[in-house]
């Protein structure tokens, strides 16, 4: 049986015990243990080097509490919204950001562990040549991983690539990089060494060559658009053409809820190259804001006051009692495309013909006061309405109130969430919790007055741990926490490293950056066919491709470790079709406006789609000095201290 590397059981026996005899850098021993018995086998330098991987994965964020749902509600994809405390998120709106904010500055520690097998091994004799370079690959590997983590937040770090000591404290007197160029040098040059040396096969839940080479790509893309260095996209094509062409993986095919790679029920996907597990008898739903903040908390109690005809089940007690305060949003939403009934092509699904057909569209700037489209009283007498209030308060300038409003034809066959719903893209389901669907066994209704609805509890908008975008988060969750979402039931968790589709999409970006169209939309019909079960795309121009390739990696990527917020950052660095026309390097469109939610009336005959308003979360904005995060003040004011550069980034 194929062994299964699970990081909530990593053995730290052998882990450094680590402090600094400066602030700024560590050059403390690594371990208690004699050299001869760290490093005198293979398996005591792999039980070394697996004591680095959790800290460089949860506390670089690509996996781990927040990595995913934190990360995409600081894209139009998904809001942070809690009425109940917790507020808004202060990144998307730029207010939250300020130099004692710490976006990763000091990785010493696990940089220090990752030096320390390189040096260490290098000099070992008792090992042979093949085992020290796949096992030099995976440290160089990670200490990559961490370095990418820095330069793609902050821009410049302190490239630690040499073991400290207490006898040589002059030596931790290194510069900071002079500028993101030459951060992702140090970047590239890692991950390059990984993705040579790594084996083609690995345990579960450790990386192999073809992980490494997703991330190589990954990390290219992002090295360009902060370089303009066309070099990089030879290496991102050529690392993400390897792993499509030689690594013998297929993309899946089936990933409905009940069998998704990115919930509990086929987490051993073979297109999973790498994931970050977690073992049941030590995670908890609390143990993560991907679970505990993505459930709701809806008692019998709240849904008889709500007068829903749809009962919650709440067969092992209360279903659903977690915190919600993250939820996608009609832009992600929108992202989905619908398979045509009569043409068969993959079309919004407001231009389909089984839509058009059945539904007329009315003037969103028509709707001007609260309760014009749908409103009723609960049992407690509470007024439920559609628009509240506040839907038309806080909005953002410039941009509609509401950007749709329709109504179901007389004589229509379906009602309006089943002509939305209906024939999506498979990614769709296994994403997003939408009206109509089932989930954990329960019947969900989002619209007016329904079960998981908006206005089912206290608040009117939401936002007492229910939905505020009549939308809740399915992936990067669990589908089926024993007995329930409740904080301390235990699960099995997994979170996607690298993937596959990501291998096509970065490939297909790539490909656009270097002006082969066709070759690009070959790339993007890969998971759009196999993973959306849609026609292909038939894009020719260069707009067209870039759109197509754009909601395509919002459908593959979204609330999967942060990839939307930072590929958004690129786009904006690219500037032309990739960001709406606009100028290289400026400001990011689509990170700067307000994002949009869903109401659906009682009898289904109505929708409206407006602005995101409470607590001000349409107040979304974005200035060019966010294609970096400041570097943490404290940091550099000690380095300061000790004569080293400390300078900041520019606009902090």
């Amino acid at each position: 049986m194929k062994q299964i590397f699970k990081y909530g059981f990593i053995s730290l026996t052998l882990a450094a015990s680590l402090s600094s005899c400066i602030d700024t850098m560590d050059t403390q021993p690594a371990s208690s243990f004699t050299g001869d018995v760290i490093w005198g086998s293979k398996p005591t330098v792999e039980a070394f080097i697996n004591s680095i991987y959790d800290g460089v994965i949860t506390g670089s964020g690509y996996a781990g509490s927040g990595s995913s749902v934190v990360w995409e509600a600081r894209t139009p994809n998904s809001v942070r919204c809690s009425q109940v405390g917790e507020g808004i998120d202060g990144v998307a709106t730029e207010l939250g950001i300020s130099t004692n904010s710490d976006f990763g500055t000091n990785f010493a520690g696990s940089l220090r562990k990752c030096n320390l097998v390189i040096e260490n091994v290098m000099a070992n004799e008792k090992l042979s040549d093949v085992e020290k370079n796949s096992l030099i690959a995976q440290a160089k590997f990670l200490r990559g991983m961490a370095f990418f983590n820095q330069a793609r937040k902050i821009g410049r770090f302190v490239p630690i690539t040499m073991v400290l000591d207490t006898e040589n404290p002059e030596a931790a007197n290194i510069p900071m990089t002079a500028s993101v160029a030459e951060s992702y040098k140090y970047v590239i040059e890692d991950l390059q060494a990984g993705a040579d040396g790594l084996p083609a096969e690995n345990s579960t839940g450790l990386p192999t060559k073809w992980a490494a080479k997703v991330f190589l790509s990954r990390a290219a893309l992002q090295a360009y658009a902060y370089t303009k260095d066309a070099s990089y996209l030879d290496i991102a094509i050529s690392a993400a053409n390897d792993c499509v062409n030689n690594s013998g993986i297929s993309l899946a095919t089936d990933l409905s809820p009940a069998k998704s790679m990115w919930n509990e029920t086929d987490l051993y996907n073979p297109e999973i190259l790498w994931a970050y597990y977690r073992n049941k008898d030590n995670t908890y739903v609390s143990s993560f804001e991907e679970l505990m903040r993505t459930y709701p908390n809806i008692s019998t109690d709240n849904v008889l006051n709500s007068q829903s005809p749809v009962a919650l089940k709440q067969a092992n007690g209360q279903t659903f009692e977690g915190w919600a305060i993250y939820f996608p949003t009609q832009d992600l939403v929108d992202q989905y495309l619908v398979t045509d009934e009569l043409t068969g092509q993959a079309l919004p699904w407001y231009e389909t013909s089984q839509y058009m057909n059945n539904v007329e569209v009315l003037d969103p700037k028509s709707v001007t006061a609260a309760g014009q489209v749908d409103a009723y009283a609960q049992k407690s007498g509470d007024q439920r309405r559609i628009p509240t209030p506040q839907d038309l308060l806080q909005t953002k300038d410039g941009y509609d109130t509401f950007l749709r409003y329709h109504k179901l034809k007389d004589g229509a066959d379906r009602n309006l969430s089943e002509l939305m719903y209906t024939g999506r893209d498979k990614r769709f389901y296994t994403t997003v919790v939408y009206d109509g669907c089932t989930w954990m066994n329960e019947n969900i209704g989002l619209n007016l007055g329904g079960n998981l609805s908006q206005g089912v509890r206290d608040k009117e908008d939401g936002g007492w741990y229910n939905t505020v975008t009549g939308y809740y988060w399915r992936k990067s969750n669990i589908e089926n926490p024993e007995p329930r979402a409740y904080h301390s039931s235990k699960v099995a968790l997994h979170f996607n490293l690298a993937r596959l589709g990501e291998a096509y999409l970065n490939l297909a970006e790539a490909y656009l950056l270097k002006g082969n169209i066709s070759g690009a939309v070959t790339a993007l019909n890969a998971t759009r066919t196999a993973h959306g079960g849609l026609a292909p795309s038939t894009a020719s121009t260069e707009a067209e491709a870039w759109a197509d390739y754009i909601r395509e990696r919002n459908c593959e990527m979204c609330n999967e470790g942060g990839d939307i917020y930072f590929s958004y950052l690129r786009w904006g660095k690219y500037g032309g079709y990739a960001n709406h026309g606009r100028a290289a390097g400026g400001v990011i469109a689509d990170l700067d406006r307000p994002a949009y939610k869903m109401e659906i009336s009682r009898d289904r005959t109505q929708l409206l789609i407006g602005q995101v308003t409470l607590l001000n979360s349409a107040n979304r904005n974005f200035t060019d000095r966010r294609y970096l995060f400041p570097i943490y003040q404290g940091f550099l004011d000690t380095r300061a201290a000790f004569g080293l550069d400390a300078v900041q980034n520019e606009g902090w």
